[in-house]
């Protein structure tokens, strides 16, 4: 550390840093993995679609199926097209690096989740909104709305109704309005970012059904209450932490009533052969998609509490078996 310059000292802890940080193999390797496996995060992103112990679990996973893992970040571009596969838990969407990153392994021939076509179709609610009632699915009723019909919109839907920017996640970008001055002024608002803006007949429920769909078969079930005192899962203008977030319940996939499985996979056949997780509110025991995510969370101590393990292992085997697709064969090397 002394012959180190005064100016550089700074440099060198952070790097340090960062590197003791990184996971390290519980014993040394004593083979060649099969494959590389990127796992693309955001270390600074506030509410990520995992925490830090399912990306451990996620690795661990990947390690048990002879993957080499590693998490990657955005200033690891450049070192994409060293592995075999790419996998995000970095919010999703069409604007920013995700997409950048999942575009670019995908035509390089890596197995990709999320594919850019998943990102891409569930980052417009537009197209979402299009493609779900072209198929007859249901869902709240819904306009697409834009400066030409702004002002029929509320009378149709009624009040209160539900203002959505085409791009939203996280309930980010969502809000519910009571009166018509209150309408006018959000969907004005939406109106100097967006040229349309999603506008729904508000539905209570007292919590929304998270279904996880991998490769078109369903892999997890969460009910997601709505926050204390509010009419979303989040309230990020919470005042207190605890408060932001609703409860949940994770529920074993043979206990979900089967109409809503059925809309779950109806919906996200329409969208793709990947990662989805589908919400959707139960009204008279009648399905409505809310929402088909791309990027759903899995988070440590909430979705893997039925399957625990077993959940990181089948995300991580249907990236294994996107591989060896891609490559034209089965690889059975131990």
């Amino acid at each position: 550390m002394a012959e180190i310059p005064e100016e550089h000292v700074a440099y060198v802890k952070n790097y340090a840093k960062e590197y003791f940080s990184k996971k390290r193999y519980r014993m040394p390797r004593t083979q060649k993995s099969l494959y590389d496996l990127a796992i693309l995060i955001n270390p600074d992103e506030e509410h990520p679609p995992s925490n830090r112990q399912a990306l451990d679990k996620f690795v661990d996973a990947a390690e048990d199926l002879g993957f080499n893992a590693e998490l990657i970040q955005n200033r690891d571009f450049n070192r994409l097209m060293t592995f075999d596969a790419l996998f995000i838990r970095e919010t999703t969407n069409v604007n920013n690096i995700t997409y950048h990153f999942s575009r670019t392994a995908q035509s390089e021939g890596l197995a990709v989740i999320d594919s850019p076509d998943s990102i891409l179709k569930c980052s417009n609610k537009v197209f979402l909104c299009e493609i779900l009632q072209t198929e007859n699915i249901s869902m709240p009723h819904t306009l697409i709305v834009h400066p030409d019909n702004k002002n029929n919109a509320a009378e149709e839907l009624g009040l209160p109704c539900v203002i959505k920017l085409p791009d939203s996640s996280f309930s980010v970008g969502v809000k519910k309005v009571a009166t018509l001055e209150e309408y006018k002024a959000e969907i004005n608002r939406i109106f100097e970012y967006s040229e349309m803006a999603i506008v729904q007949k508000y539905i209570y429920s007292d919590f929304d059904w998270r279904i996880g769909i991998l490769d078109g078969k369903a892999l997890f079930a969460c009910k997601y209450f709505m926050a204390k005192g509010h009419w979303q899962i989040y309230n990020w203008n919470s005042k207190l932490k605890r408060d932001i977030e609703g409860d949940y319940e994770c529920v074993p996939i043979n206990e979900v009533p089967g109409n809503i499985i059925d809309i779950a996979l109806k919906s996200t056949s329409i969208i793709g052969n990947g990662l989805y997780g589908v919400d959707i509110k139960v009204i008279e025991d009648k399905p409505y998609i809310i929402e088909i995510n791309d990027n759903p969370n899995i988070d440590y101590g909430v979705e893997d509490l039925i399957l625990k393990d077993e959940l990181y292992t089948e995300v991580i085997s249907a990236l294994k078996k996107r591989i060896e697709e891609l490559r034209g064969f089965t690889n059975n090397r131990q």
